[in-house]
């Protein structure tokens, strides 16, 4: 026996789902509430042309029979409180649909700031190390740049200071006849010494020959062997010359000392010798 498949009547499903209990009236005006309700609006019913309606439609109460006026009028009233009661339903259905879609797009989106601010900061960690590193690799090059800087200065300076003591030696043997004393000859130029006193912690170097050709130094110029600029005045005629000193303490100490050997107090000085021997008390080195 072959089972064909028929066709399932609307009005079918409807009393199946709304159970055996509602008549035919209440689910025909179940089924086109929408239509009527727009259509009757709050206009008068005339219920007694309803049930003629109803009686022409086959449409029946629970009985069987044509609904009365009063079975129409309250069967309406049930249907439009279902109808609404469903509808209510539906739209609490709708909502919390739209609350649990909208609860996924936040977990999403505080997921997806989440995993941005992570990444921007692990951005910036790799940044801040490779700055760090940057750093470090400028601060060691600088290190080595300095400590090639300083050995070579230090190798200048020491064989400046090996030149003058030999010189210093050589000029120890000679006896001073002048104000200046030919030393040696340097190509064109012959260097001389100054007729100064021997004083006890005078250094060398205020006894080494010089070059009388040279301009005399400068405030304010640039010592080559420090790179700083010379401040206690200009070089006073009769004393040692700073070209010959490395550091400008070293001058004022040696110079200070000559002057204070060559006069008794402050008021034979000069100004210029004034400064200086002031500077050197000041420092203490007299």
């Amino acid at each position: 026996m072959t089972t064909h498949a028929l066709p399932v009547p609307d009005l079918m499903l409807s009393e199946m789902t709304d159970g055996w209990f509602r008549s035919a009236a209440f689910l025909w005006m179940k089924a086109n509430h929408d239509t009527l309700a727009q259509a009757l609006g709050k206009k008068r019913i005339s219920w007694e042309r309803v049930c003629d309606w109803f009686a022409q439609l086959g449409l029946t109460d629970r009985s069987g029979k044509t609904p009365t006026q009063r079975n129409a009028r309250e069967t309406w009233y049930t249907v439009r409180k279902v109808v609404a009661r469903e509808k209510a339903a539906q739209e609490a259905t709708r909502l919390e649909t739209l609350r649990l879609e909208a609860e996924r797009e936040s977990e999403k989106a505080a997921i997806q700031a989440e995993i941005r601010q992570r990444r921007e900061t692990e951005a910036l960690e790799k940044a801040a190390l490779r700055d760090k590193m940057e750093k470090a690799e400028r601060a060691a090059a600088w290190r080595r740049d300095e400590a090639a800087r300083v050995a070579e200065h230090n190798q200048r300076v020491a064989a400046e200071a090996a030149a003058r003591k030999a010189r210093a030696a050589s000029v120890a043997s000679a006896q001073p006849t002048a104000t200046h004393s030919a030393v040696a000859p340097a190509g064109d130029t012959t260097l001389v010494t100054l007729d100064l006193p021997q004083i006890e912690g005078v250094s060398y170097r205020a006894y080494e020959p010089f070059d009388p050709t040279l301009p005399p130094i400068r405030k304010g110029e640039i010592n080559p062997l420090s790179g700083n600029a010379w401040e206690f005045g200009d070089d006073l005629p009769g004393y040692p010359s700073k070209r010959g000193y490395e550091f400008e303490d070293d001058w004022l100490k040696d110079v200070g000392r000559f002057i204070d050997a060559r006069h008794e107090t402050t008021r034979s000085m000069t100004e210029e010798e004034k400064f200086v021997y002031r500077a050197a008390c000041a420092r203490r080195y007299l």
